[in-house]
């Protein structure tokens, strides 16, 4: 494994770097059923289908919520969470969450993500600010963008 100061310096080169995008994935109405039941988000434009071909979307959207819920399953490959080692890391939250556009059902999307920020703390553990954003394919905005904050421990 590598060291803490190795894993300091590589972050330290990639601040503000963005990812290489990481796999397109489809966001089917089945998936937004499975997270509607989990999450109680039973608002009709998420599970109505016909009543949601006559909105003004033309089709079911996912939830906001889903993207954050989504987002270490697109990022896996791509995020700094993935690419530098520790013993472990802890989710500290999120910070400026994003909908952007609404995510009509059966649009494709995957993640980016550019680390922000690293301070070093007194227990001696790492505080990583990360951005992340889902992109819609065929669009120019984002359908969710937050930073989300952890930190990574060594010892």
């Amino acid at each position: 494994m590598m060291s803490k100061q190795a894993v300091l310096d590589a972050m330290r080169n990639d601040i503000g770097q963005d990812s290489a995008p990481g796999e397109w994935f489809v966001v089917d109405q089945k998936l937004i059923d499975e997270f509607v039941a989990l999450s109680g988000e039973t608002g009709w434009i998420h599970t109505d289908v016909e009543r949601a071909k006559q909105s003004k979307f033309g089709n079911t959207i996912a939830p906001g919520n889903m993207g954050i819920a989504l987002m270490p399953r697109l990022s896996r490959a791509i995020s700094p969470y993935s690419r530098y080692p520790r013993k472990y890391s802890l989710n500290q939250g999120w910070d400026r969450i994003r909908f952007l556009q609404p995510l009509r059902t059966d649009s494709r999307i995957r993640a980016l993500s550019k680390l922000l920020a690293i301070e070093e703390r007194p227990d001696g553990s790492l505080r990583v600010e990360v951005e992340f954003r889902i992109e819609v394919e065929n669009s120019d905005k984002p359908w969710v963008t937050g930073v989300k904050v952890g930190r990574f421990f060594f010892e």
